[in-house]
């Protein structure tokens, strides 16, 4: 027999349905502000689930916390008697849903002079179990494992009726996935309550297979229609699948022609007349500005004043081909030609920069677009390119070049990548890394390593994103890897030669309602090419191309690029001073630090981000744990220490730019023993293979401060 008859049910359902605000419109009563809701006994459906179900809230941190409400912030919300009874059968109604038919609810109230503090305490009961789901009338078209293996309710879960339609609607997307868009679930249900058992039955009608018989376009102005054709994977003559409507709807607006799409099926109703059918798709377009100007400036520690600007030409010349022109520029104000001293200022972080390599950042690009090439699924594009870059400590990179690249989508989310690039230009590292790698140690021998150099590489990359936001994802995963060549068989110098391969995966998932666990492992690999000098073989690589770590991004117990083999070398500083109004010449000595790379990466990341709800979720604390490892198998004096692991807290603060993230973290490790160096003349002189600075309690702390997530 049916434990609870169809019209009770419906009466309750429409109880718990009906909106705050209606009820709370009819009557405005002010009663005492809520300071606390708490749910007791509950297991089977959270807290957050019961909290949104019901009409009575409570009032936000600022108004109800004892210490601060003072203030007259924060708000307030107050206590319905009318709508508290009701919450009641609210919870009641949501637990029937859910299966349990003998649950009970009962309330705590504790009154104060103008406040209240609500229990809900309930006791679930055991729930009605699901013995049997049958399916019936899908067989030719899908497996029925198959099937019901996608299903939300499985047998032996607890009898949930709001599963039991998202089960249904499982079966209706499934079947419009495979041509049948106007398939019928007549569901059937029985529940007997003193065995608390529940069966299910779906009788599903597919309906007529359907083709697209055509597709329709309109609200096109200047685009051409056949760009539009080429953007879409729904075609005459093809079977109609759901997912192809949401498939070229998504690429419709990657094209950045329009400010609004809808791709959706004129048919509403299904044909009789024969088994198969002939389906309509309308296609409705808004187009949007052919030009777009983008301007940009900001702050980083490391960057110092930065400034950006893109100016895009959409749909340049038809055929749905675009132009960009992009600028930007960073080290403003700390660098040569642009140098005010912020270096020993704001941009504090500069002034252990390398004097040499000091200078204003930029980068200027010319890309031109093609969406289209051989197929619909493939594009092109050349990109002409000039720069100046400075990696922190390590290296600055000037050079003029371009890349031609061709992008194939095997699959909607997984775009494949071939480039071809080549560039002229010199790369400048600190000569001690040359005289560790390659026991270069003469300025006049070193010179060859920083000539212009023509340097041509060859990648292949693949890329699958399925997150749910980039800026800010709490779901979904990311995958990427890149395979790098450089020979003289295709243009390189034959000092720039070498393969390199990286893989990276992260993955998001919720652990509550608003909490977020995020995972990151990331591995590299370089295979250095022999260099023959006659004398010896030397296996070198570009310090451009080699792996560094430790900074805001990648294990944040270390500092920008400190992570991995470095080196250290005494530099003496000539300084003037005035003294009684003369000016007295000043030696000082200072030990610098630079990284040097390798050709081995391993990194882990592990965070964790639980918002407050006292500042409705716009800020959230983080905890997280950062592993990783840079070394050489190239060089006995230069391999790197082992896995280091460094753990910290941070917040992180909402904004339209991506979350403002403050972050500190904890390095339990001594400092990492390196060659010192120091200058005579123009040469550098060997004083010990086992130079370890001391390290302050405060110096094992690490404060990073940025913008966007970590990964």
């Amino acid at each position: 027999m049916r434990s609870i008859g169809v019209g009770c049910l419906l009466a309750l359902l429409t109880l718990a349905a009906l909106p705050q605000g209606l009820t709370g419109q009819a009557r405005d009563v002010r009663g005492p502000v809520v300071r606390g809701l708490a749910f007791d006994g509950n297991k089977s459906i959270d807290d957050n689930i019961l909290a949104i179900s019901i009409a009575t809230s409570v009032s936000t941190f600022f108004a109800r916390s004892a210490l601060v409400r003072w203030i007259g912030i924060g708000e307030r919300r107050y206590f319905d008697e009318v709508e508290f009874q009701r919450d009641v059968l609210r919870i009641l109604a949501l637990y029937r849903q859910s299966g349990f038919a003998d649950a009970m609810v009962d309330t705590v109230v504790r009154r104060f002079d103008d406040a209240v503090k609500v229990r809900f305490v309930i006791t679930e009961g055991e729930p009605i179990r699901l013995a049997a789901f049958t399916v019936r009338g899908h067989e030719d078209i899908i497996a029925t494992p198959e099937l019901m293996s996608t299903f939300p309710l499985r047998v032996d879960d607890p009898f949930n009726r709001v599963l039991m339609l998202a089960s249904a609607d499982t079966v209706r997307l499934r079947l419009a996935n495979r041509g049948y868009p106007f398939a019928e679930v007549f569901r059937n249900f029985d529940v007997d309550l003193e065995s608390r058992t529940g069966t299910i039955e779906f009788e599903v009608d597919p309906g007529p297979k359907t083709t697209v018989e055509r597709v329709e376009i309109g609200g096109l102005r200047d685009v051409d229609e056949q760009v539009v054709r080429r953007s879409v994977s729904v075609e005459p003559g093809k079977l109609f699948r759901l997912r192809d409507l949401y498939q070229s709807q998504l690429d419709l607006y990657r094209t950045d022609l329009f400010n609004y799409v809808s791709v959706s099926l004129v048919d509403t109703a299904r044909s009789q007349s024969a088994p198969d059918s002939l389906v309509t798709v309308r296609i409705r377009l808004a187009e949007g500005p052919r030009q777009r100007l983008r301007l940009g400036a900001g702050y980083g520690t490391i960057d110092c004043f930065r400034t950006l600007g893109s100016w895009t030409l959409l749909d340049f010349l038809g055929n749905g081909r675009s132009v960009q022109l992009r600028g930007q520029a960073s080290q403003i104000g700390a660098g040569t030609p642009l140098d005010a001293g912020f270096q020993r200022s704001v941009c504090g972080a500069l002034v252990d920069e390398d004097t040499s390599r000091l200078k204003l950042n930029y980068n200027l690009t010319a890309t031109w677009h093609e969406p289209y090439v051989f197929s619909r699924t493939t594009s092109a594009s050349l990109t002409l390119y000039g720069e100046r870059y400075t990696e922190y400590r390590a290296y600055l990179r000037e050079a003029v070049g371009g890349e031609v690249s061709v992008t194939n989508h095997p699959y909607p989310r997984l775009p494949v990548t071939l480039s071809y690039g080549l560039s002229y230009g010199s790369t400048r590292a600190d000569p001690a890394a040359l005289c560790t790698f390659l026991n270069v140690c003469r300025s006049e021998d070193t010179r060859v390593f920083t000539e212009d150099r023509l340097r041509a590489t060859l990648s292949l990359s693949a890329v699958r994103d399925v997150r749910n936001s980039v800026l800010n994802p709490t779901g979904g995963s990311w995958l990427g890897s890149e395979i790098r060549w450089a020979s003289p068989v295709i243009g390189s110098d034959s000092l720039v030669r070498f393969a390199k391969g990286t893989l990276e995966f992260s993955v998001y998932g919720r652990t509550g309602r608003q909490s977020v666990l995020s995972l990151r492992a990331k591995i590299g690999r370089i295979l250095p090419s022999t260099l023959g000098t006659g004398a010896q073989d030397l296996r070198f690589v570009p310090p451009e191309e080699r792996f560094y770590a430790g900074g805001a991004s990648t294990v944040r117990g270390y500092g920008q690029n400190e992570l991995g083999p470095k080196v250290r070398v005494l530099d003496i500083i000539v300084r003037t001073e005035d003294r009684n109004g003369q000016a007295v010449q000043v030696e000082d000595s200072v030990i610098r630090t630079s990284p040097i790379g390798g050709n081995e990466l391993i990194l882990l990341n592990v965070e964790y981000r639980v918002p407050l709800a006292a500042f409705s979720n716009r800020l959230a604390a983080a905890v997280f744990v950062d592993a990783g490892r840079v070394a050489d198998r190239t060089s006995e004096v230069a391999r790197g220490s082992g896995l280091r692991i460094t753990p910290g807290i941070g917040m992180r603060l909402a904004s339209p730019l991506g979350p403002i993230r403050l972050d500190v973290a904890f390095n339990p490790y001594p400092v990492d023993k390196t060659l010192l160096y120091k200058k005579e003349g123009s040469d550098l002189v060997l004083v010990t293979e086992a130079y370890q600075p001391t390290r302050s309690f405060l110096g094992r702390w690490r404060l990073h401060f940025s913008v966007g997530q970590p990964f």
